[in-house]
């Protein structure tokens, strides 16, 4: 008996879009800007720029391809709203800071198709209204927990970092007041880090990679632990020149980011934790180098 021949439905190549553009996005941390960054031996402005113009893009397209099942992801309302308007807020602090060879810096082009493509998407969902998890107060209080579980880790952090400057041998400056060095910069350190890091990969990371592989039947303690290894792969760079960032500072981090996300099934979560880390870091880093090992 002859029988037709089967036509793929659309459901069936709907399946193929979201792991086709997580792989991309994998594969623009891990090569474009891991592999390459660590051959050539520095980042180029545009290379870093061209990492985070193309990761956000991809980003707010599948937030918006995965709208009405973004809890499967670790997104809500908190996330989206991060990730809408603290990239965008990005672009500003470089201005405010007047740092402007990074290529983001307002109003440069590729600053302006970040505003335009987080506009657009935040337009689609107000005109769509996706059913997703609201900001309450335990959305808040988590949030919270991630801001202190980051400023936590960053101290227990503080020695391998202060190591890690002792053996590249840089001038360690002393800093005797924390007021001035790092607690007053903290707010605008913290939202640019929101910006800059979290917003570029906590989506990844914590959302989109553990959704998919939660949804092909990984088990999640598996998952903390495959995305914490290609999380420390991405930073292949530190590999040579800062081993103790790459062998114990990232993979550590991304161990706690990874739980954050897990138990509170928010990646606001650990993008607060990541942008706490990233803002303190290097700076209790630096106090601990002066007062304990120089």
């Amino acid at each position: 008996m002859i029988t037709a021949e089967k036509v793929p439905t659309a459901t069936n190549q709907r399946t193929w879009v979201t792991p086709s553009v997580i792989a991309i996005l994998l594969i623009l941390r891990l090569v474009v800007l891991g592999l390459v960054s660590w051959l050539i031996k520095t980042r180029p402005e545009w290379l870093g720029a061209l990492f985070e113009i193309s990761t956000y893009l991809l980003t707010l397209f599948l937030i918006w391809w995965e709208r009405d099942r973004l809890s499967e992801f670790h997104i809500g309302w908190l996330a989206v709203g991060i990730i809408i308007t603290c990239k965008p807020l990005e672009t500003l602090i470089l201005r405010l800071w007047r740092i402007q060879n990074t290529g983001l810096t307002f109003p440069g082009l590729p600053a302006l198709i970040i505003w335009a493509a987080a506009g657009i998407l935040l337009v689609m969902l107000f005109i769509n209204r996706p059913a997703l998890r609201k900001i309450d107060k335990t959305e808040g209080r988590w949030f919270l927990t991630g801001l202190i579980a980051g400023i936590l880790t960053s101290i227990a952090l503080a020695f391998p970092v202060a190591a890690q400057l002792m053996m590249e041998g840089a001038p360690i400056q002393p800093h005797p007041s924390l007021l001035g060095y790092i607690i007053l910069p903290f707010a605008s350190n913290f939202l640019y880090q929101l910006g800059y890091a979290a917003v570029s990969e906590e989506p990844l990371f914590r959302g989109f990679l553990w959704g998919y592989l939660r949804r092909v039947g990984w088990q999640d303690r598996w998952i903390l632990l495959f995305q914490a290894a290609l999380f420390m792969l991405s930073h292949i760079y530190y590999v040579d020149q800062l081993p103790y960032s790459f062998w114990i500072i990232v993979p550590f981090g991304a161990l706690v980011m990874g739980w954050l996300a897990w138990r509170s099934r928010s990646i606001a979560t650990s993008m607060a934790a990541h942008a706490a880390m990233n803002t303190l870091g290097y700076r209790l880093g630096a106090v601990a180098a002066y007062w304990f090992f120089r």
